[in-house]
């Protein structure tokens, strides 16, 4: 692919999100559905991108020198996470390759090495912070690196901190601890569950309403009174929506009457003259 391509794709990459950029990013061959979000982001030598309905790709990633990058319909790629691959693995099958499946996640900040390819199942989530992802490393019986695929399962989570190493699959439905060392080896008919330490072991079942949800993201916080009562609420983008908000947004205008019996539609009253002090002029 010419070099001019790619530098043409760079520039409209830095551009602000929105559907002229989507128009743009399909003329020069990436597949960006019109609903997509894509924000200035840098991509430099990425041969074919695709991003579904609903998808985003935040801002201050670096995606490079990535054969495939596959956002399917309401997945998410966050903020300043690092996507590349190695050159030197080009020609492997399956190299340079990501696939987010339909409204999985990556959140922000993270390290994900693409030299074989790597799989983020539906409903899943690289959440937190600062993971890492490395798909090649040294082959220290025979001196040569060697890179092998990473497998997130359907509906799994993978804490802040965590690192998974080439040729490991956490099973559907799983929970990678926070800082926990995924390596390659368990069993495909693994049940699911809770994964945790260095290296990472199965240590119990996991359950709860997170691997039941139909949206990408998880807008609930439970919030703590004075008094150490728990309560679930939602929120909105940029935090907690502050009570009484929503009240004051629909409360209707205050239509109380003004002076010389107009109505006032929540305005400054105008002034009126005060006899008391009114100034007779002299003749």
């Amino acid at each position: 692919m010419s070099r001019l391509l790619h530098l043409a794709r760079a520039v409209v990459w830095l551009a602000p999100a929105g559907r002229a950029k989507n128009g743009l990013l399909r003329t020069l061959g990436h597949r960006v559905h019109p609903d997509a979000v894509a924000r200035a982001s840098l991509v430099w030598k990425v041969d074919a991108l695709t991003l579904g309905a609903g998808a985003r790709l935040g801002r201050h990633n670096l995606l490079r020198d990535l054969r495939e990058v596959v956002v399917e319909e309401g997945a998410s790629i966050g903020r300043m996470n690092v996507i590349t691959a190695h050159p030197a693995f080009a020609r492997n099958p399956g190299s340079g390759r990501l696939h987010v499946a339909p409204h999985g996640k990556i959140t922000s900040r993270h390290s994900i090495d693409c030299s074989a390819a790597v799989t983020i199942g539906a409903y899943s989530s690289i959440a937190g912070r600062s993971s890492t992802l490395m798909t090649h490393s040294v082959d220290l019986a025979i001196d040569a690196q060697r890179a092998l695929p990473i497998t997130i399962g359907e509906r799994s989570f993978v804490g802040t901190h965590a690192v998974v190493l080439g040729g490991a699959s956490l099973p559907a439905r799983s929970v990678l601890g926070a800082g926990g060392l995924l390596l390659p080896g368990l069993p495909d008919d693994k049940p699911g569950g809770l994964f945790a330490g260095v290296p990472a072991r199965r240590r119990a079942d996991v359950t709860g309403r997170w691997f039941e949800r139909t949206g990408t993201h998880t807008r609930r916080i439970v919030r703590v009174s004075v008094r150490g009562d728990e309560t679930v609420a939602s929120f909105c983008r940029g935090g907690p929506r502050a009570p009484g908000r929503a009240d004051r947004r629909a409360s209707p205008p205050d239509r109380t009457a003004g002076p010389l019996g107009r109505v006032s539609h929540g305005s400054r009253p105008r002034r009126t003259a005060d006899p008391a002090r009114a100034v007779t002029r002299p003749p």
